[in-house]
């Protein structure tokens, strides 16, 4: 009788403890319910290679003249909106020779998901070729476009990564397979250029994301991304596509208040018969921000809007 309540005890523990375990552990916080605000200053660009396989000349790089740019961001429960300009008071701004720098994007987060949209407009560049270089201030660059990507991983928060309206309070990270789709134009107006340059861009980038708890409020975000895909251009017909990302955030963030460091690279290499062109998007950013009590009208809004997907 003592060996078998003894085996009894003993399997009454153990179903005990695997239950707990099986228990999901939370390992981050969501704040939907706050309307955040951030403040940034912004270092970006969106530079280009020229490749020529049968020229004397081998490559060219096409340099935007850098400006830094301040923006605002306002997140409320899965949508983030941000708009970045650089004002002309700066004093890295004012010798800018006429160039321009305005930025947008929008950033929803609807279950598992996470969802990216850009707008880049730049005006002033540099051609360089080694030898020789030649800023063009009527030569424009457009990009518009976005990327979806999955998160197979629940524990993880993307929204966290620049700590907007989420924390993470335990380590945890996710394979992220991204779908990217971009349009890009470069436009000489009123330059010694034949014809606009354009082109459109498909790749499926299988990426990984890591949000690493180092202490109760500071955290590290990283992430890595290669991919391929297909490339269409007013100049050749669809061709390889090869992209590349990878992204480091530093932050200190709390249930109110939230700060920290972010960078971020994006590269595309357009495959043509004797042209190429390399795609570069650098990305540098100082943020902070607060959480505020939502407005009761968007929270009623947010509400009737609830209801109405479900009905």
């Amino acid at each position: 009788m003592g060996i078998a309540k003894f085996l009894y005890a003993f399997l009454c523990c153990t179903a005990i403890c695997c239950a707990q375990d099986s228990i999901p552990v939370t390992r981050h916080i969501d704040f939907n319910d706050k309307l955040t605000v951030q403040l940034f200053s912004l270092n970006t660009s969106n530079s280009f290679v020229l490749n020529y396989n049968d020229e004397s000349v081998t490559s060219v790089n096409v340099e935007p003249n850098y400006k830094t740019t301040l923006g605002v961001s306002v997140q409320y429960d899965i949508i983030s909106f941000s708009f970045g300009f650089a004002p002309s008071f700066l004093a890295e701004n004012k010798d800018n020779k006429g160039s321009k720098m305005v930025s947008f994007s929008v950033n929803a987060f609807p279950g598992k998901w996470m969802q990216h949209f850009d707008f880049y407009y730049q005006k002033g560049f540099t051609l360089d070729s080694g030898d020789a270089s030649i800023y063009l201030p009527g030569l424009k660059s457009f990009k518009v476009g976005g990327s979806s990507a999955y998160l197979f991983n629940r524990e993880f928060s993307g929204k966290a990564i620049m700590l907007q309206n989420a924390k993470q309070i335990r380590s945890a990270g996710s394979f992220a397979p991204t779908l990217s789709y971009y349009y890009t134009r470069l436009s000489g107006d009123g330059e010694d250029i034949k014809d606009s340059v354009y082109f459109t861009d498909f790749a499926l980038s299988p990426a990984y994301y890591y949000n690493f708890v180092i202490a109760k409020d500071f955290m590290i975000s990283a992430g890595l991304s290669v991919g391929a895909g297909v490339t269409l251009s007013n100049d050749y017909s669809p061709e390889a596509l090869y992209q590349g990302s990878g992204m480091l955030t530093l932050g200190y963030n709390t249930t109110r208040f939230f700060a920290g460091i972010n960078s971020r690279a994006f590269v595309s290499s357009h495959d043509a018969d004797g042209t190429g062109m390399d795609d570069n998007i650098a990305y540098h950013t100082i943020f902070a921000g607060y959480r505020f009590e939502a407005p009761s009208l968007l929270v009623m809004e947010k509400e009737r809007f609830e209801k109405k997907i479900k009905n």
